[in-house]
């Protein structure tokens, strides 16, 4: 093999070896966008759905008021305006139905 054959192969190597370089960087440099690009929509997400916050669910306290008449039960209300519920609940012992396909 004389010199001058291997200097199209060595040519053509370097290219192979900065293409392969480049498609390195361009893999990590999009990894990265994409996980950047997740952590903003879950921001964005998060700060755009309507619900309650964690300043205004942590600060709430429930305060107890009972009635003075024998036949009421005592209730309980909160600073969002929810109050517990009287009803009574129950369990049956009937096999679960499962549906699918809704539409």
């Amino acid at each position: 093999m004389t010199t001058e054959s291997t200097k199209p192969a060595e040519a053509r190597i370097r290219a192979r070896d900065r293409a392969l370089f480049l498609l390195n960087n361009i893999t990590t440099f999009v990894a990265f966008a994409a996980v950047a690009g997740v952590g903003i929509f879950g921001t964005v997400s998060a700060l755009t759905i309507p619900g309650v916050s964690a300043s205004s669910s942590s600060g709430a306290t429930a305060s107890a008021a009972t009635s003075t008449s024998s036949d009421s039960s005592s209730s309980s209300s909160s600073t969002s305006g929810l109050s517990s519920s009287s009803g009574s609940v129950s369990s049956s012992s009937s096999s679960g139905v499962a549906v699918s396909g809704g539409s």
